[in-house]
């Protein structure tokens, strides 16, 4: 509890108010925070992490930093939502987040095994990193 409680002043303090304040370099360390907690955080923690950059990747409706950074950043973290989700039985969550992640999918298009299986073999390769 008290690992969210942090996390929610520290992603409080540093959100810009708008999208015309976010840098690319205040985005990549929000996917990096983001990402950390997925892979070694609490469910909880994840989770908010998660929903915290949804609202930041949703601000940049210009999709100016999301070409800097990648155009899937929101796919892949509407993806691992669901993930989350789905390891949690709840498979009415996690499946309105997979139809999220499919919409804002963007390139050629994967099914969702596909998409599933990218994730899952790019979050692998990340937690020897992290």
């Amino acid at each position: 509890m008290f690992k969210v409680l942090t996390l929610a002043v520290l992603v409080s303090l540093a959100m810009p108010s708008n999208a015309n304040e976010i840098t690319s370099e205040f985005l990549k360390k929000e996917l990096e925070l983001a990402h950390s907690q997925y892979i070694k955080g609490s469910r909880d923690s994840a989770l908010y992490a998660l929903h915290a950059l949804v609202r930041i990747l949703e601000l940049d409706s210009t999709k100016t930093l999301q070409t800097e950074i990648g155009p899937n950043n929101l796919a892949f973290t509407y993806l691992r939502i669901g993930l989350i989700h789905e390891h949690a039985g709840d498979e009415q969550q996690a499946n309105s987040y997979f139809a999220k992640a499919m919409n804002a999918h963007q390139g050629e298009k994967l099914q969702l095994a596909e998409l599933k299986a990218y994730i899952t073999k790019l979050d692998k390769s990340a937690a020897h990193l992290i």
